[in-house]
């Protein structure tokens, strides 16, 4: 992730650090997550109601063509400003990193996306 630029070494004192948890998958391998948990109880979501599905397909009564969108690391697209970018400071055998994009799993990441 630290190639990718998505995330970055911590080198100074942080308010947050969230502890990295492993979760094993189906097969033999893992996945590395990040506990975000102490952050969300303090995160403000901003709310997005979506339309009703009702609503939209009517939107589309007679037309053409229809367009889907599929994003590959579709969270990691959206940059977070440096001061969220420390909320996200999180521990590994390595040292501490920051996500410089939106990680998947943040509370409010959907309405964001």
């Amino acid at each position: 992730m630290v190639e990718e630029k998505v995330s970055t070494p911590v080198l100074k004192s942080t308010e947050w650090c969230a502890p990295v948890v492993i979760v094993p998958k189906s097969d033999v391998n893992v996945r590395i997550c990040v506990n975000m948990l102490e952050l969300y109880k303090n995160v403000m979501r901003e709310l997005h109601p979506l339309p009703k599905a009702e609503y939209t397909l009517n939107l589309s009564v007679g037309e053409k063509m229809f367009s889907k969108l599929d994003t590959n690391s579709g969270f990691w697209q959206i940059p977070l400003d440096n001061k969220s970018s420390y909320l996200t400071t999180f521990i590994t055998l390595f040292g501490r990193l920051r996500f410089q994009r939106l990680p998947f799993g943040i509370s409010s990441a959907p309405e964001n996306f």
